[in-house]
């Protein structure tokens, strides 16, 4: 049988066009599909959210709260119907009195005719006899004692479980930041920022608000029908058997629809986060999209993923109306059966009748709200459940031994036999690598793409975690020590600079520990601030001929004020400005070891050269390992280290690796392709030293 590879060469050598040919392997997502749960929400969800909102004392209080006010409802209820109840009662006791009146009032005028008693005195003395009944204004008092007291406890309760729902969302949040914060770097690099956005925004959401709701009002709606249940019991035992019934048929309506809904709450979900990847990456790329007419295309594509959105919606509320026209149709024949029960029983109390027949008319509504709550509380419960899940994402190694209060003090570095991978179902990237670095001693790494440079930086700062071997800086190794004591002690200036919406100041001094006169020094020893500039504060003078609000705009140096905004990532400066706004505060700071990522790869010639000036002018106590994407610019350091395919190349001074394998070496191969190749060599033999 004839291999693909044969029959591709054979149609080559024929002339005829290649056909292609599917590969064997199939590709790995380096993004992986949004999962989503399936079945019931877990029992440890709802433990964590019952727990995070106060626990055991906080919900017997809840229960204790909502029994008393539905006890309260009840009794309000009960009292009306004692109260209409006395009126018929005295009605009965006056029928009965009169008419044993009027029976010895004939005895009597047959029997004392003759007496000389007067008929208005016999009329007073045989006057029937009945027991005054209390005011209407005792009545009154009692009932609006309880409407008033079922009143302020319902508010209360409400206002309680709210209270418990804020702290449990305070808990969560925090708890879902502190991990998100501290996750694997290889984590934040293969989930989009569109599913972490949309657990903070759109699942939070009905987290802080709806889950309380549902809890609050679905428990309110379950006292409720108990409470309609036990006032049918007064009428007839019969109800109690028919409100089972239809319990029972509305129980297998709401698993049914639990069962179909339940998915897709969840899938309406998921189906949120491509929606909020696909604007912020949009957004970020709005000048290229419009630069190359492609505005039509990235419309279209938001349209199909809330269509998608829309499309899960429409269906939830579908189900909901489904469910609701069925609570609707029980609950309408349990009132219909008390009524029907009431006209059967003519010789019944109208008092207790109406009293009865009040609460079974609300069955159908409490039915229904108690299924519709607590399928709300399921559903809901996805939000909580999705949160709880990030919250349990692992998180970067925590633990260790604090650094000592001055550490490091000299900035030796030794790197030994140090392997490290970005997964651990991926190769390594730096593969046995050694070196050292002495103190104040100034290192240039170089290499092709994939050397391993930018991996190097990142297990200085235990970005990624070695798999074997240790890095040293001044004798301690840095795998023992806690991260947020190593990474606050070192500095690193990125390829990309990092800059946060605020102030100058909040930028350069975010923990305002140094002085406003060191952070404008930092400044100018970057050349952001010039020797002439005028300080903060001090009015600008006008030219000749122009007014004094012209002169005012002609200052543009937003770096003359500390307090000047700078916006969300330092988009209102340019890139050189970014770079050295970075590099002031790595000066402000003053570390001992300092790492440089190609700083310098997306600014100009000009900015480059500052940028190099600054770093020899004012790091000359420190030990700096520059990233380099110029040669010329660690063409002059003290050594120089060579870096393929993760293993140390070569290693040196300048003029040695120069030299290295009779002008063979791969730095001076480096050198000669990058088209400065007479001024390199200069620099690297020290003759035009910088």
């Amino acid at each position: 049988m004839v291999n693909s590879e044969e029959t591709s060469q054979a149609g080559e050598e024929q002339g005829e066009p290649l056909a292609k040919v599917p590969s064997k392997k199939q590709a790995r997502k380096f993004v992986e599909e949004e999962g989503r749960e399936k079945g019931a929400i877990k029992k440890h969800v709802y433990a964590t959210y019952l727990s995070d909102s106060g626990g055991w004392f906080f919900w017997t209080n809840v229960v204790f709260f909502f029994i008393l006010v539905q006890a309260l409802t009840v009794g309000r209820s009960w009292w009306l119907k004692i109260w209409t109840g006395i009126y018929e009662d005295e009605k009965a006791q006056m029928h009965t009195a009169k008419e044993a009146y009027a029976y010895s009032m004939d005895l009597q005028q047959t029997s004392f005719q003759q007496t000389s008693f007067q008929p208005t005195s016999l009329h007073r003395l045989m006057q029937p006899v009945v027991e005054p009944h209390r005011g209407i204004a005792f009545y009154l008092a009692i009932y609006v004692l309880l409407a008033v007291a079922s009143a302020l406890l319902g508010t209360i309760r409400y206002y309680y479980i709210f209270c418990g729902s804020i702290q449990a969302s305070r808990k969560l949040f925090a708890r879902l930041n502190f991990v998100i914060l501290r996750s694997p770097l290889r984590w934040l690099d293969t989930v989009p920022v569109g599913r972490v956005l949309n657990r903070f925004t759109a699942d939070f959401h009905s987290v802080d608000t709806h889950l309380a709701y549902s809890l609050a009002f679905g428990f309110a709606a379950f006292l409720n029908l108990v409470g309609v249940m036990v006032a049918g019991l007064f009428v007839s035992p019969i109800i109690l058997a028919l409100a089972a019934v239809l319990l029972f048929i509305s129980a297998f309506y709401a698993f049914q629809y639990l069962h179909g809904a339940r998915p897709v709450k969840r899938l309406e979900s998921t189906t949120k986060s491509p929606v909020f990847e696909q604007f912020g990456s949009a957004l970020s790329g709005v000048a290229t999209i419009r630069g190359f007419d492609k505005a039509p295309v990235y419309v279209e594509r938001m349209y199909k993923k809330l269509d998608d959105w829309t499309v899960a919606t429409w269906h939830l509320w579908l189900f909901n109306r489904w469910m609701g026209w069925r609570m609707s149709v029980v609950g309408s024949c349990f009132a219909s059966f008390v009524a029907m029960l009431i006209l059967l029983t003519p010789d019944m109390d109208s008092a207790l009748a109406g009293f009865a027949l009040s609460f079974a008319l609300d069955f159908s509504s409490m039915v229904m709200w108690t299924i519709r709550h607590y399928a709300n509380i399921e559903l809901e419960m996805n939000a909580a459940e999705r949160v709880v899940e990030y919250t349990e994402l692992p998180t970067e190694d925590l633990g260790g031994e604090d650094a000592p209060a001055a550490w490091p003090t000299e900035g030796r570095v030794e790197v030994n036999d140090l392997v490290v991978g970005y997964a651990e179902d991926l190769p390594p990237v730096l593969k046995g690598l050694s070196f050292s670095v002495n103190r104040n001693e100034r290192v240039g790494v170089v290499g092709r793409t994939g050397a391993g440079k930018s991996s190097l930086t990142l297990a200085l700062f235990r970005f990624i975690e070695a798999r074997s071997g240790s890095i040293f800086i001044d004798g301690i190794d840095i795998s023992k020590i806690k991260l947020h004591d190593l990474r606050s002690r070192l500095a690193i200036i990125p390829q990309d600079p990092v800059l946060f919406s605020g102030t100058v100041r909040s930028n350069l001094d975010p923990f305002d520990d140094h002085a406003d006169a060191e952070l404008l020094d930092s400044l100018h020893r970057v050349h952001l601030l010039s020797e002439n500039e005028t300080s903060p504060g001090t009015p600008v003078v006008a030219r000749s001929g122009e007014s004094a609000a012209s002169g005012q705009r002609s200052n543009t140096n937003i770096f003359r004020d500390l307090a000047s905004t700078i916006s969300e990532g330092g988009l209102n400066l340019s890139q050189g400005q970014r770079q050295l706004l970075c590099l002031a505060r790595a000066i402000v700071s003053r570390p001992k070891v300092m790492v440089l990522d190609e700083a310098t790869s997306a600014v100009d010639m000009g900015t480059d050269a500052l940028i190099q000036r600054s770093i020899r002018e004012e790091f000359d106590d420190s030990t700096l390992v520059v990233i380099a994407h110029r040669l010329s610019t660690i063409a002059d350091f003290d050594r120089i280290l060579v870096l393929s395919d993760g293993k140390v190349a070569e290693f040196g001074t300048p003029k040695e690796l120069w030299e290295a394998d009779e002008g063979k070496g791969i730095f001076r191969g480096m050198c000669e392709e990058s088209g400065e190749k007479d001024h390199l060599r200069a620099i690297c033999l020290g003759e035009n030293k910088k």
